[in-house]
């Protein structure tokens, strides 16, 4: 039998295994054909909610909340920009607001797929955690937290959030109203959401962060979503609109039916592929494969990881390379809180389970710092996996939840 993964940009791995080796080969959903049919069709019939175009009358100002490295967000606001247009809504009155970019991250123009005289009038912006006038009160939520938002989401007559479905370390499930908070709030809220995140939970155990965005977006007001499942790649599998509730529970099937790699017993081998997504190819999207890898191999076992990764590290994986085991460096991640502290407590958890190889573009002297082996080719995988008496290859690994 032939696994074949897809890795990095450009990369394709090719291995020829006896298919009573393979514990489990999770492949990851095939993109659309046509997304804006998709989407069209989504707002035209919504899940428990008239057609989008009722939601608004002219003369109304409308926030689309665009949640960062939204898979197909181009055609997602091209369709949506179609649907108030006929509606009569002015393309002034119309604001693309994505969360805050504290990552550096640059975001690419999501209004490409608009007409150019349209693109010309509707604003796009990206919100400052950092400037308390963009921000206004709300109301103080059950965990009597001080909520403070965006005003274009605060301050407008309809809003609309739009992203993706997925696992979340932190959220348990990302999607719908997890946009407004706490990206569209303050630096400080930003801050501590990154420390509610717990290795030992799994997607449907409670999630006090989860529990509060849903009720900052009922205390909102907002009801309409349009939301994507990812597929391998760029693209989305699928796209659902309607009621904010509906929607996420929708969603949430699709995710687990598409994104979670399920065994019996912990494998010998886990290989994860990491193939660049709209987020890019970084150090989050290794974090979270080896967070997949180590729930499905054994302590001790090997865990093989394909990427073309090249990016410079952040301030907690600094942390590991300075500490003498990653146990060591776990305490002092998670107490300082660096901006990269989900991925770099997630390799070092992994690190301190498994024996961890890495294909990628950074220098061998970096990856063995970071208490990883390099691989420098193709053959030396293919070399690892010979040696193994079964293997479990995962496929886009970076969306998918392992259990």
């Amino acid at each position: 039998m032939s696994v074949t993964l897809n890795y990095g940009y450009s990369g394709r791995f090719s291995y020829e295994v006896k298919p009573d080796r393979i514990v489990a080969f999770h492949a990851a959903p095939a993109p659309c054909r046509r997304v804006d049919e998709a989407v069209r069709s989504a707002l035209a019939t919504p899940l428990d909610f008239p057609p989008f175009e009722q939601l608004c009358v002219p003369g109304d100002r409308v926030t689309l909340a665009l949640d960062r490295h939204t898979p197909a967000a181009i055609e997602l606001i091209a369709e949506l920009w179609k649907a108030l247009s006929h509606r009569g809504v002015e393309a002034a009155d119309v604001l693309i607001l994505q969360p805050a970019a504290l990552d550096g991250v640059t975001l690419g123009d999501p209004r490409l797929g608009l007409p150019e005289e349209v693109r010309a009038q509707v604003r796009w912006s990206i919100h400052d955690p950092t400037d308390a006038k963009q921000q206004t009160y709300l109301a103080t939520t059950a965990r009597n937290e001080r909520i403070y938002l965006a005003r274009d989401v605060t301050e407008v007559e309809v809003v609309v959030s739009v992203g993706a479905m997925a696992y979340d370390r932190v959220l348990g499930f990302r999607g719908t109203s997890s946009v407004f908070y706490p990206g569209l709030s303050t630096a400080d809220a930003i801050g501590r959401a990154r420390g509610e995140g717990h290795s030992e939970l799994g997607p449907d155990d409670e999630r006090p962060l989860r529990q509060s965005i849903d009720e900052i977006a009922w205390l909102l007001g907002t009801q309409f979503t349009v939301q994507v499942v990812p597929s391998s790649g760029t693209g989305a599998a699928a796209v659902l609109a309607g009621a904010t509730d509906t929607v996420f529970r929708q969603g949430q099937k699709l995710v687990e039916e598409w994104w979670c790699v399920r065994l019996d017993e912990r494998a010998d081998v886990v290989l994860v592929a990491i193939d660049a997504d709209c987020a890019g190819h970084g150090w989050d999207q290794l974090g979270a494969a080896l967070a997949t890898a180590r729930n499905l191999v054994i302590r001790g076992g090997k865990v093989i990881v394909l990427s073309e990764l090249s990016a410079e590290p952040g301030d907690g994986m600094t942390m590991i390379r300075q500490s003498r085991t990653p146990r060591d460096a776990l305490q002092p991640i998670r107490k300082q809180a660096p901006l990269d502290m989900i991925p770099a407590t997630q390799l070092a958890t992994v690190a301190d389970w498994a024996e961890v190889y890495l294909l990628s573009k950074l220098s061998g002297e970096l990856v063995d710092e970071l208490a990883m082996t390099p691989l420098d080719s193709e053959r030396e995988v293919q070399r690892l996996l010979e040696r193994a008496a079964a293997c479990v290859f995962v496929e886009s690994a970076q969306h998918t939840w392992g259990c």
